[in-house]
C-alpha cells in the first residue's frame, strides 16, 4: 500500500472511529445518568465484584490472535477459519469454568447474590467468541465505518433496555442483561456486515504460526489485568460493595473519555504502522503526530474534570455520590499521563516485540500491587493516592524501552507537549 492510500485510510479510519467513539460516549454517559439515579452504589458495586473476575477470563479469549492477525502481513483462509473454530471452543470453555468458579467468588466476596449473576454473565465469552475474527478482518481493512455502526446499535439498544429494566426495578439485573444484550447485538450485526464467512477447516500449524505473537500479548494482557482491576478487587475485598460503588463510578467517568478518546486513533494507529512497521522514521513521525492529537483533547478534558468534579457529581448523580468528588479528581491528573501513556503499546505490537511488554507488564504489575496494599490503609481514598503515586514512579521507564525500538529519545517527546500542556 502506498503512502497516499494508507494516509487515506488512516483519515477515514479516525473519522470513522471518532463518530463511533463520541456517539458511544454520550450515549454510555446518559445511560449511565440515568441508571445512577434508579439504581444504588450497592448495585455498581455487585457488578463491579463481578467485572474483576469477567476482566480476568476476558484476557484468555483468543490467546493474542486477533492481534496476530492485524499484525501479520500475509494471511490465508486456513488462517481465519482455524482461529474462528479456536475461538468457539475456548469461548465456550470460560464461560463453562466461570460457571464452575461462580461459588467460590461468591464465598471469596461473602455475597450469595452474585452466584446467579456470575452464572449469567459467563455467557457473553461464548457469545462474543463468534465475532472476533470479524472484528480482526475489519480492523485490519481499516474498516472502520462498519465496526463504527455494529458498536453504536450494540450500546443503543443494550443501554435502552437496560434503563427500562432499572425503571421496572430489576436493580443490579438490569446492569446484567445490559452486557449480554450488547455482545448478542454485537455479534448479529458484525455477522451481518462482514463478507467473511468461516469454512468448515481446521490447520493446528496455521494457529501455530500466529500464536507466537498473540501468547506474549496475551501473557502481557494478563499482568495488566491486575494493573487495572487489582484496586477494585482489593476495595471489594477489604473495603465493601458501597466503597467499591463510590470508587467505580469515578473510574468509569474517566475511563469512558480517555478509553474512547485514545481508542479513536489507537485502533487505527495499530494497523496503520504494522503496515510501516520496517520504517523506523516513519513510525515515530506518525506516533508523535497521533499522541499530540490525543493530547489536545485528553489535557484540557482532564484539567477541567479535575476542576468542576464537585459540581459535576453533585448536579449530574446527586448527593448520594458525594465521595466520588474527591476519587474522581485524583483519576483525572492520572488520566492526563495515561491519555499518553497508553499508546505505547501500539510500537510494541506493530513491532512484533510482545514479548518485552509481557516482560514490562510484570515489573509494573508489581509496584502497582505494593502501592495498592498500602493504600488500602487510607481506605479507598488512600487506594486512589497509591495508584497516582505507583504511576508517577512508573511514568519515564514505560516511555523509554519501547522508545529504543524505534530510535526515539523521551526528552524530544516530552518537549513535543509543552505547548499542549501550558495551554491546556
Amino acid at each position: 500500500m502506498n503512502n497516499l492510500n494508507l494516509r487515506e485510510k488512516t483519515v477515514k479510519g479516525v473519522g470513522w472511529s471518532g463518530i463511533s467513539q463520541i456517539v458511544r460516549l454520550i450515549i454510555q454517559f446518559g445511560v449511565t445518568a440515568i441508571l445512577a439515579r434508579l439504581l444504588t452504589p450497592n448495585d455498581f458495586g455487585l457488578l463491579a465484584m463481578v467485572v474483576v473476575f469477567t476482566n480476568f477470563v476476558m484476557i484468555f479469549r483468543d490467546f493474542g490472535l486477533t492481534a496476530a492477525i492485524i499484525q501479520r502481513k500475509e494471511l490465508t483462509e486456513e488462517h481465519l477459519s482455524s482461529c474462528f473454530w479456536i475461538n468457539i471452543l475456548v469461548g465456550l470453555l470460560l464461560t463453562l469454568i466461570l460457571v464452575f468458579l461462580a461459588p467460590l467468588i461468591s464465598h471469596f466476596y461473602s455475597e450469595p447474590r452474585l452466584i446467579r449473576i456470575i452464572m449469567i454473565l459467563a455467557s457473553i465469552f461464548f457469545i462474543s467468541s463468534f465475532g472476533v475474527v470479524q472484528i480482526a478482518l475489519f480492523t485490519k481493512e481499516m474498516n472502520f465505518k462498519s465496526l463504527a455502526i455494529v458498536e453504536i446499535l450494540a450500546i443503543a439498544i443494550s443501554g435502552t433496555i437496560a434503563i427500562v429494566l432499572a425503571f421496572s426495578g430489576f436493580g443490579v439485573w438490569s446492569l446484567v442483561y445490559q452486557q449480554i444484550v450488547s455482545n448478542l447485538v454485537r455479534v448479529f450485526f458484525l455477522w451481518i456486515f462482514s463478507s467473511w464467512k468461516p469454512k468448515f477447516m481446521f490447520r493446528w500449524y496455521r494457529v501455530k504460526e500466529l500464536l507466537g505473537f498473540g501468547l506474549n500479548l496475551t501473557g502481557f494482557n494478563f499482568v495488566n489485568y491486575f494493573n487495572r482491576n487489582l484496586d477494585n478487587l482489593l476495595i471489594g475485598k477489604f473495603l465493601g460493595s458501597t466503597p467499591l460503588g463510590f470508587y467505580n463510578l469515578a473510574y468509569r467517568l474517566l475511563l469512558f473519555p480517555l478509553g474512547n478518546i485514545s481508542s479513536v486513533i489507537g485502533r487505527v494507529m495499530f494497523p496503520g504502522l504494522s503496515m510501516i512497521q520496517d520504517d523506523k522514521s516513519k513510525v515515530c513521525s506518525a506516533y508523535i503526530k497521533a499522541t499530540r492529537y490525543i493530547a489536545v483533547i485528553t489535557f484540557p478534558l482532564m484539567m477541567g474534570i479535575f476542576v468542576v468534579a464537585p459540581q459535576f457529581i453533585i448536579v449530574i448523580f446527586g448527593f448520594q455520590w458525594e465521595r466520588s468528588i474527591f476519587l474522581l479528581q485524583i483519576l483525572a491528573i492520572v488520566s492526563l499521563m495515561q491519555s499518553i501513556g497508553s499508546t505505547v503499546g501500539w510500537i510494541y505490537q506493530s513491532q512484533g516485540r510482545t514479548d518485552i511488554l509481557f516482560k514490562w507488564g510484570l515489573f509494573s504489575v508489581t509496584i502497582i500491587t505494593i502501592a495498592f496494599v498500602i493504600g488500602l490503609r487510607g481506605n479507598v481514598e488512600g487506594v486512589t493516592i497509591a495508584y497516582a503515586i505507583a504511576m508517577l514512579i512508573l511514568a519515564y521507564p514505560s516511555f523509554a524501552i519501547p522508545f529504543k525500538l524505534i530510535n526515539l529519545k523521551v526528552s524530544f517527546f516530552v518537549k513535543q507537549f509543552r505547548s499542549i500542556f501550558l495551554a491546556a
